[in-house]
This record gives structure tokens, sequence and C-alpha cells, in this order.
């Protein structure tokens, strides 16, 4: 914990822009109660007022990003997390990871608007150290591998103008990981079912740059665990996330 968080920032000279799309996974066994949630519309900020409410509640930010639908959260009960901070800005909000981290503090969750950046911090996590790195893909792949090495395990990732954010934490949550790319969402479809068959679950998966990033890890349960994915840019994701509330299944991620 007394290990200073490592921020490295590179400049991306080429800017590519991107469609936004609306990305849902749904999980089996969660060990979540109470889920919530909602996402406000483009151009509209987030709404801080049910995110206060929902505190008031007891329940966590498990997952943030913004959207075609804007931006988007859901909430939960049944996580060990005692405490939540979140911050937005237009830049990196390096002063309040700091902050929060001398706290006792981890990211839980990431996300980021072609304008504005929101970080969730949570404490009591089973996360001990975090590293972060903000670059071109092309500096994070040597990078990625060097904490990999270390045991630390990539647990967000964002993607904002083409530049790529990734956190890494030592964690005892997962007992293996890989990541994979695709062009399209039929692409990442049919690797994501791949790794599927092999026993990992979707941890981490965004669409920028032109392209799907999807995070794939393996737990202690995972190759009995079910899971199903909403990759969509127009259409209402209600009557997906139904169908897996009925079948008792919540929502563990979402992307952009």
């Amino acid at each position: 914990m007394n290990r200073i968080l490592a921020i490295l920032f590179y400049f991306c000279f080429s800017i590519v822009s991107f469609a936004d799309t609306t990305i849902i996974v749904l999980t089996s066994d969660t060990g979540y109660t109470g889920q919530a949630w909602r996402y406000t519309g483009v151009g509209k900020p987030l709404d801080e007022p049910t995110i206060q409410k929902y505190w008031n509640e007891d329940k966590y930010i498990t997952s943030i990003a913004y959207t075609s639908h804007g931006w988007f959260f859901a909430m939960n009960q049944g996580v060990k997390w005692t405490n939540q901070s979140y911050r937005q800005s237009s830049s990196w909000p390096d002063s309040f990871v700091q902050e929060k981290k001398n706290a006792g503090y981890m990211i839980t969750s990431l996300a980021s608007s072609d304008t504005q950046w929101v970080v969730v911090m949570s404490k009591n996590t089973d996360m001990t150290d975090q590293q972060v790195c903000s670059a071109p893909w092309s500096n994070l792949k040597d990078w990625i591998k060097q904490w990999w090495d270390k045991n630390y395990y990539i647990t967000s990732i964002a993607c904002q103008n083409g530049l790529w954010t990734v956190v890494m934490s030592k964690t005892s949550r997962y007992t293996a990981q890989s990541y994979m790319w695709a062009n399209t969402a039929d692409d990442i479809v049919k690797k994501i079912q791949e790794y599927w068959d092999k026993g990992y679950l979707i941890s981490s998966l965004e669409y920028g740059g032109g392209e799907f990033f999807c995070i794939m890890s393996k737990t202690e349960k995972s190759a009995n665990t079910g899971q199903s994915r909403f990759i969509k840019v127009s259409e209402d994701p209600t009557s997906f996330i139904k169908e897996g509330w009925d079948k008792e299944w919540n929502i563990t991620y979402i992307g952009g």
C-alpha cells in the first residue's frame, strides 16, 4: 500500500474519432442484490442525484461508461466495499486519485467521454496496489506484460480520443487473464465465445479508436459461470437486461 501510484502519460498526436456504442455484460452468480441501473441520454450530464439516492440505500457503483445512451451506470448491494467516491473532470484527476489512494481507496470503475473522465474509487476492496498507464497501444503492450509478471491484473480500461488508459491491480480476484482486439462487433463476439469455451469471462470490454478491446479473465469459479453480452449502437438494452434479471443474472460491466 505504500507504493506510489505510477501514472505515465504519453501524448497521442493522431486523434481518432469514433462513434459511441453501448456494451452491457450480464453474469450469473454475482452475489449482487438490489441492482439498479440508469442512463441519462446523449449529451446530458451524469445523474449525480440518483447516484446519491442509491448510495443512501447502500448501493455502490460497480460499472459506469459513456455510451450511445449517454452516461450509463449500474449500482448494487452485495459488495464488500465500505465507502465510495468519484470525480468527474475534464482531465485525469491525479490529485483525487492520490488523495483517495492514500486513504485506502482503489479505482473500481473508470469511464471517459470525448471530453470528460469519471474515476470511481472504493474502500475495503480486495486490491492492495494499483498502477495506471495512459498511452497509445504501442506503448502499453510491454507495460502490461511487466505488471502481469508481478501478478497484477487489468481491472479497468477506458479510451479517450484514441488514447487508452489501463489500470492494473494487485488482486486475488483472478487466476489468469488475456486480452483481444477486433474491428467489428461480430469479430469480437467470435473471439469472446472462444474464451468463454476456455472458462474465461469478460471483465472489461470497450470500443475506442475504431476497435473493440476486450479483457477476458479466469476466476476460481468462472468455468461454471454464465455470461451474455449486448453490443449495439442504437438499440435500447432494457429488454436484454430484463431477460438477464429474470434468470437472476446481473450487470457486471458497462462499456461504450
